[in-house]
Parts: C-alpha cells; structure tokens; sequence
C-alpha cells in the first residue's frame, strides 16, 4: 500500500490492517520461535552428533592404542619364544658337544686303559719268563755246583779213604 491509500482509509479499516499486521506479526513470531526452537534442536544434535563423532574418534584412538599395544605385547611374546627357542637349541648343541667330546675322551680313556693293560699284559709275560729263566738258571746252576760238590765231596771221600788205605 501506498501512503496514499493508507490516508484515504477510514479509522475502522487502518484499525483492521494494524490488527491482521498485528496478527500477522503475532503468526510471524510463533512461526519464529517454533523455527528458532527447530534450529536449537537441531544446533544440539549436531552438537551433540560432533560430541559423538568426537567421542567415537576418541575411542577409535583408544583402541588403536590398545590394538597396538597388544600387538607390541605378542610380538615381544614371540620374540622371547623365538629368543626361548634359539637358546634351546644353542643349548642343545652345546650339550650335544659337550656329550660327543666326553665320549671321544672316555673313548681315548678306556683306549689308554686297555693299552696300558696290554703293556701290564706283556710286562707280566716278561717278568714271568725272566723269573722262570733265572729259576731255570739258578736251578742249572744248583744242579751244576751240587754235582760239583757232589764229585769234590766223592773225590775227597776216595782221597780219604785213599789216605787212609796208604796209611798216612
């Protein structure tokens, strides 16, 4: 409307425009304030929705964390059974060396042993031989000097009887 109009207008209908305006207005403000509740509802969610987000974020790191320190966990478990593991057989090379050269020296051992039995073997044999030898030699030799005196003594028993036949 033009201000023409509106000053060519009674009283009655300027009253009617100012009450619709102001029904209008009234209509206006309801329609705002549903809107600006909307909007603060809506404000929220996504507020509420961005703390979600957020805390979903959050407990994504979270759990990364956990994930990864979990892993770190097995693997560490893994390494020491690998470390367990190589130990264990380094161990057993160890002993299984340790079990080939204490067999390769009792072996030498009781090599030595039965040299040394054989040698005590031979030197018996010897000993014996050399002691049958000499008792051999010792017996001839005793037979040999018993005959002598055996023939002196006979000798001088006819020289006396000889000595004693011619009187003298």
């Amino acid at each position: 409307m033009t201000d023409k109009q509106l000053r060519s207008m009674n009283r009655t209908e300027l009253i009617e425009i100012i009450y619709a305006l102001q029904q209008s207005e009234r209509t206006l403000r309801e329609k705002n304030e549903k809107l600006q509740t909307q909007l603060n509802d809506k404000q929220l969610r996504l507020e509420k929705a961005g703390s979600i987000a957020e805390a979903a974020l959050s407990l994504n790191h979270i759990f990364e964390d956990a994930q990864a320190a979990a892993q770190q966990y097995l693997d560490s478990i893994q390494y020491t059974e690998q470390n367990a593991a190589q130990t264990l057989a380094q161990a057993q090379q160890q002993a299984d060396e340790m079990l080939r050269q204490a067999q390769t020296e009792v072996d030498a051992a009781a090599m030595r042993i039965q040299q040394a039995e054989e040698r005590c073997r031979a030197l018996r044999e010897q000993t014996d031989l050399e002691i049958r030898q000499q008792r051999e030699a010792f017996l001839s030799t005793a037979r040999t000097g018993l005959s002598k005196y055996l023939e002196l003594t006979a000798h001088f028993e006819a020289a006396g009887e000889e000595m004693l036949a011619s009187g003298q």
